[in-house]
């Protein structure tokens, strides 16, 4: 597909005929709480001057808009004549996410081996097939991203339909894929066809940017570390249970079902569940996992070793902000160091 360019003073434009004709999501500056810089969030975008393309990651992940955090999955009311099952209406309207970063663009194609594993979850892939997704290359990767290590680049291009490259007062576009296509297509006037020395000023931008992801990590051991290894007691004792990382990872997916309302009426809800939370798996009978340290060990090997058993990809996607927003100061990536450092020390013993 041909790449394109696109003129940073033709987006406010694009954006308000993109209004006219979807749903548009992008990163949005929130309300400023604190002497603190505010942060950005994905939000539904009213207006082009809603939209915050500068540097930065969005604090939160794309996860919410295809896997909301409450969702209703059916109602149900008891009549005379039976119970009377409802499913909730979706929105028709196609939508656009402008402005994703590469890291929450490439969490899509994680999250659809889940929800398409065995059964398809139809909600999910709705959301899916009725967005169109443009990511914006991280011209400033923060110091807590590790992308590189899981495959990923600050102008990474999974699960991407177009991607823009920032050089200078024009973004390079990259079509991905035929949504993109179409997304261009549908909107001629502002993008123009891009020049081979634009091709390759992106080629040398996009190495450049790579350069500046300096964590780095191995996740391949964690794949034999031993479920009994002694070291998973010592790690993460100063983590609170507070689930923080599991909510802000764009690939964390475990839910509870739960019904809300008497036996007459009510509804049927989908509410995110987080491996660190005491009531995580628990039964009748007792909690599988009651001490702190099993309940991490689930969220290491979930992550590192049974998706990729499953799927033979990480169920991570280095974006860091697990690092950058913990309360307590649990680094993945030094635990993951301090798990292949253990295997390597039993394996030469």
């Amino acid at each position: 597909m041909a790449n394109k360019m696109l003129r940073l003073a033709d987006v406010p434009a694009l954006v308000e005929a993109m209004l006219a004709e979807a749903i548009v999501v992008g990163p949005s500056l929130s309300e400023q709480l604190s002497d603190e810089a505010p942060a950005a969030l994905y939000n539904e975008i009213h207006a082009p001057h809603d939209l915050w393309l500068d540097s930065g990651r969005p604090a939160k992940s794309l996860k919410e808009f295809f896997f909301p955090p409450r969702e209703v999955l059916f109602t149900y009311r008891l009549s005379e004549t039976g119970v009377e099952v409802t499913e909730p209406e979706l929105e028709t309207r196609p939508r656009i996410v402008f402005g994703a970063r590469p890291c929450d663009a490439a969490a899509l194609p994680v999250m659809d081996q889940v929800f398409g594993w065995g059964e398809q979850d139809n909600t999910y892939f709705y959301r899916r097939e009725h967005t169109t997704i443009v990511t914006v290359a991280c011209d400033a990767p923060e110091n807590t991203c590790f992308c590189t290590s899981l495959g990923g680049s600050p102008t990474g291009t999974a699960g991407a339909d177009v991607l823009l490259t920032r050089l200078g007062d024009v973004y390079h576009v990259s079509v991905l894929s035929d949504k993109g296509a179409q997304l261009v297509a549908a909107y001629p006037d502002y993008f123009r066809e891009a020049s081979p020395a634009l091709d390759l000023a992106q080629e040398d931008t996009a190495r450049a940017l790579e350069e500046q992801i300096v964590r780095k990590i191995d996740p391949a051991p964690i794949r034999d570390i031993a479920f009994d290894d002694p070291l998973w007691q010592e790690l993460t004792q100063q983590c609170v249970d507070c689930g923080v990382c599991t909510f802000l990872c764009p690939t964390c997916h475990c839910f509870d079902i739960q019904d809300e309302g008497n036996e007459a009426e009510g509804q049927r809800v989908r509410l995110w569940d987080s491996c660190a939370f005491r009531d995580f798996t628990r039964m009748t009978v007792a909690q599988p996992r009651p001490e702190h340290y099993r309940r991490y060990r689930q969220r290491i090997m979930h992550k590192f070793q049974y998706y990729p058993t499953n799927f033979d990809a990480a169920l991570c996607v280095g974006c860091g902000r697990c690092v950058a927003s913990c309360p307590a100061g649990v680094d993945i990536t030094e635990i993951i160091s301090r798990l292949g450092a253990s295997l390597a020390a039993r394996e030469g013993e």
